[in-house]
């Protein structure tokens, strides 16, 4: 049972290299002014990390009988995303049409979700023995 998993490893790696492919092609895009193709990205963008998060995901939970209600890859997800943009703004290679603001907004809200994201895994956490369902030991 393992907290940082090979799994969640993987997901982080494929967010990152996503991540870093949409900063690219929004800043392109907005820099092209073309909007549509701007949605078009963006919910390609999160298709891509829902499907990744929801393969990775499952096959660990069939290696890995941790019970965590998804946090640790909600707080990989918020930890990658998050140093992705900042980078993406730092190295100068957003568009004009780009604020640095909107990330730090994104991160504010985000954090507030992943608070209660974690309130919610402590008290699931409450029906687990060591992190392993209590359904999963005693069937």
């Amino acid at each position: 049972m393992k907290i940082v998993s090979r799994n969640l490893l993987l997901f982080a790696l494929l967010l990152f290299i996503y991540s870093v492919l949409f900063r690219f092609g929004l800043s392109s895009l907005l820099t092209a002014e073309r909007w549509a193709w701007v949605v078009i990205i963006s919910v390609a963008y999160g298709a891509a990390i829902f499907v990744t998060a929801w393969m990775t995901g499952k096959r660990d939970g069939m290696n890995n009988f941790l019970f965590d209600a998804g946090f640790r890859w909600n707080l990989t997800t918020f930890i990658v995303w998050g140093i992705a943009s900042e980078g993406w703004f730092l190295l100068g290679l957003h568009s004009v049409y780009e604020s640095i603001r909107i990330v730090h907004i994104t991160l504010l809200i985000w954090s507030g979700f992943l608070i209660l994201h974690l309130i919610l895994f402590l008290i699931l956490r409450r029906r687990t023995i060591k992190g392993i369902h209590k359904t999963n030991i005693f069937e």
